[in-house]
């Protein structure tokens, strides 16, 4: 294999099919991403051709010199430019802090290129994590997943690694009482200080500001027994004895004796497979249907397709030149409300027509997925003395989807109206069906929505992991009346640069 045989350009990287080992990325000597070439399929001409993830696409816009490493061997080297940019690229973020791609497809930022006081930090808080858990909650934490990993091979952080993992085992024998035990462990934590994210009935975040300015994160996971068979948050479930975990022992990180399983070899087994001594940077989790047909309806995820979608408004809201301001479809939707109605903004984005709704004296409120969507849009609102509201939704989680639609049913006596542009064709199946439980809750008895999608023939945007659906006006419709609902008015069309736009009136009277 020569290095003429692997290609680079603006889309991606071309490989010949027989490289199948682990492949490194380096632009100017930084590593930046990782990826596993046979994951890709193989073309008739002997290649394979790996397209540039999502997250590196609005970065590449200048020249480096790119290096392509399989294994030990370097199998491309050379210098390329990227759009009209005149500048080096450097693959680093608003603090000057180096990032990489991880191998979840995110931009994180790697130990690699922080500080050494970054780490001592992690650890110092991973022991205080720890303390407050076995102290307040009775729980017995030890480092698992990549931190163990890293402990186990060289006593130290992955140079790719970003975070610290911790997991504990729980006795509880209910998902329920997992969850309430977790979200126990939450409030133990902040009360010590702690700033904690809540991902899943068995995941949590402990996040906060690092010496270098950028933000540092420790993950704490829920580890627990059916039978047999040891389940690790949502990646694992094998027969793994409980000796090989407890009674839990030490092992030396970054310099500290910190809890470990009993046998790490039986837990790096189970999460990595026999060969976890040798590094791999483009490892994934892959867990099989019956790992994920379990944990999803158990736990239930904030996170899925979040990141998408914050990402997503993170570049739409620094577009220079963006113009902020109401939707043609808002101003449609106007003329068609009830003077003192409540208007529930579904997917809010930017919060643009949930501005325009409440300075025209509409009660308002919006609803979003993305945390950064919601937080941005209440700064604007509060800077323009705006009286609209803002709260998340996560129309992929039932229990998200009752609770607040519960909550709105009982807030206010006067009628509701939902409004959603842009929603429902950026929904996949499920969280479409949970906007019409929604809808339902909601509305029912006295209440009306307006809707604005992509009809059949829309062309390709941002949409849920960047896949944007195509909705059948008479398949939408139907959803309708099984919700309860009867459209009343009906628009489609054209709408400029080949869009092909459906609005939609609808009434609950039932």
């Amino acid at each position: 294999m020569t290095q003429q045989q692997t290609q680079v350009d603006r889309r991606g990287i071309t490989l010949p099919a027989s490289v199948d080992d682990s492949c490194d990325v380096w632009f100017d000597g930084a590593h930046v991403w990782s990826f596993t070439p046979s994951e890709s399929r193989a073309r008739d001409d002997g290649t394979r051709f790996v397209e540039w993830p999502k997250v590196m696409r609005n970065w590449l816009n200048g020249v480096a010199e790119i290096s392509v490493s399989a294994g030990t061997r370097e199998v491309f080297r050379g210098v390329r430019k990227f759009g009209d940019g005149q500048e080096r690229i450097r693959f680093v973020d608003k603090d000057g802090i180096p990032v990489m791609v991880d191998k979840w497809g995110l931009l994180q930022r790697p130990f690699s290129g922080r500080g050494e006081n970054v780490v001592v930090q992690m650890v110092e808080t991973t022991e205080s994590i720890c303390e407050v858990l076995e102290r307040e909650c009775g729980v017995h934490a030890w480092i698992a997943f990549g931190t163990l990993l890293g402990a186990a091979r060289e006593g130290k952080v992955i140079g790719h690694d970003s975070d610290i993992d911790i997991a504990y085992l729980s006795d509880k024998t209910t998902p329920a009482e997992m969850a309430r035990e977790l979200f126990g462990m939450s409030r133990a934590l902040r009360r010590n200080g702690l700033n904690v994210l809540n991902k899943s009935g068995s995941f949590i975040t402990v996040v906060f500001s690092a010496p270098d300015g950028g933000q540092s994160s420790i993950d704490i996971y829920t580890c627990f027994y059916v039978g047999d068979l040891l389940h690790e948050t949502a990646t694992v479930r094998t027969d793994v004895p409980r000796s090989a975990i407890e009674p839990l022992s030490r092992i030396e990180f970054e310099g500290r004796m910190l809890p470990a399983p009993a046998d790490p070899d039986a837990l790096l087994t189970a999460s990595y497979g026999p060969k976890w001594r040798v590094p791999d940077p483009s490892f994934t989790h892959r867990p099989g249907p019956e790992i994920k047909q379990r944990f999803d309806p158990w736990f239930g995820s904030v996170m899925r397709h979040r990141r998408d979608w914050e990402g997503h408004f993170r570049i739409v809201n620094s577009t220079p030149g963006r113009v902020w301001g109401p939707s043609d479809f808002a101003r449609w939707a106007r003329l068609r409300l009830e003077p003192d109605v409540h208007i529930i903004d579904v997917g809010n984005g930017g919060g643009e027509d949930t501005v325009f709704f409440a300075t025209r004296g509409f009660q308002t409120l919006g609803l979003d997925y993305a945390r950064g969507a919601a937080n941005r849009a209440m700064r604007r609102t509060r800077r323009r003395g705006v009286p609209a509201t803002f709260d998340l939704l996560n129309l992929y989680d039932v229990r998200d989807v009752v609770t607040m639609g519960a909550q709105l049913a009982r807030t206010t006596d006067r009628p509701r109206a939902l409004y959603a542009r842009g929603l429902l064709d950026s929904l996949e199946a499920d969280g479409r069906e949970n906007f019409w439980r929604f809808a339902d809750l909601v509305l029912r008895g006295r209440g009306s929505a307006y809707l604005e999608f992509g009809g059949p023939h829309s062309k390709p945007g941002p949409g849920t992991g960047g896949k944007r659906f195509r909705l059948d006006p008479v398949d939408v419709e139907r959803q309708v009346h099984r919700a309860g609902g009867r459209v009343i008015e009906l628009e489609q069309g054209p709408a400029g640069d080949g869009e092909d736009l459906c609005r939609m009136a609808v009434e609950w009277a039932r």
